[in-house]
């Protein structure tokens, strides 16, 4: 009985002793930071080093225990939800992978990045890379080569060491695949913008039998400008696609300059953004009347497709 009851005063000080210490020491401090000593002063912290510079190459990934890693490549990326998707995706169907924002200052730096994460087995591409991309890929598949744009690239590594680096468009089969439900028997369009995503666009469209026209402030003789946009083409063209930057957050308070006031009720407004979910642009065509969708949908399914490129076999 004595030395039981020894025993319980033993761990009972010793709790009482933790407690005291955590008393001593405010939540997020470090003992170090305070006196020991006995002598009641507060101890001189060693200076702080100087910050190092800013790494020349893109830092991998925080080492997990994962089988694969994915990512996104662009500038900027807060606007991006693609890793939270991605991430969401693994950890309900308990895949081992991981997904990272890359923001690169040049596309330069990809090699690096591939180099540096021996478990990056796939990544998406948006702006401003996705035709800066193409000159450092081995592959195209035959819809991307035909776009001039990707968004999806495939990481086939070999056992010797080497790197395979092919690329796809999945922002074609997103859009096509979204629209469908909102098209009708609308079957001329203008795609405002002429980068990565509108020629991704204009490939759908063609492969669903729309005509499209690209429309873009510097007119040229397969672009429009925005001043040519007149009551009749306006009512000619009731398809009217946003593949322009502005409406994203760093702009959300502007819109293609087109000429709202002719839109109508025949009209359909379609903007491939996705963050925020109504932008200025949608919501000026909803107040003449217009149909309108944004580009949710789109991104999860060339998401989707994405995925299915990188477990593909091909």
């Amino acid at each position: 009985m004595l030395v039981g009851f020894l025993i319980f005063v033993i761990v009972l000080l010793g709790i009482i002793r933790a407690i005291s210490r955590k008393l001593d020491y405010p939540e997020g401090s470090d003992a170090a930071d305070f006196d020991t000593s006995g002598t009641g002063e507060e101890t001189v912290p060693e200076p702080a080093p100087a910050p190092e510079p800013a790494p020349a190459r893109p830092q991998p990934a925080a080492p997990k225990r994962v089988e694969r890693m994915f990512g996104l490549i662009g500038k900027p990326l807060g606007h991006s939800k693609s890793m939270v998707l991605f991430k969401n995706m693994f950890r309900g169907l308990h895949i081992s992978a991981d997904y990272a924002n890359f923001e690169l200052e040049s596309i330069d730096q990809v090699n690096d990045l591939v180099k540096d994460n021996p478990k990056l087995c796939g990544f998406n591409v948006t702006m401003p890379y996705k035709e800066a991309i193409i000159p450092l890929l081995d592959s195209m598949d035959d819809a991307a080569k035909e776009i001039g744009a990707v968004n999806t690239v495939k990481v086939m590594r070999s056992g010797n060491g080497s790197v395979t680096l092919k690329g796809y468009n999945t922002d074609c089969i997103g859009f096509m695949e979204s629209i469908k439900e909102h098209i009708g028997d609308r079957r001329k369009a203008l795609i405002l913008g002429t980068g990565g995503v509108a020629k991704a666009v204009r490939y759908a469209f063609d492969s669903m039998g729309v005509e499209s026209r690209f429309v873009s402030r510097s007119s040229s003789f397969d672009v429009l400008g925005y001043y040519e946009l007149s009551p009749s083409m306006m009512e000619e063209y009731t398809i009217i696609v946003n593949c322009t930057p502005l409406g994203m957050p760093d702009t959300a308070d502007q819109c293609p300059d087109i000429p709202y006031t002719f839109l109508s009720e025949a009209h359909l407004l379609f903007d491939v953004i996705y963050n925020p979910e109504e932008t200025l642009f949608m919501k000026k065509g909803r107040g003449h009347g217009a149909a309108v969708a944004g580009g949710q949908d789109m991104f999860e399914l060339q998401a989707k497709a994405s995925w299915e490129i990188w477990n593909s076999d091909k």
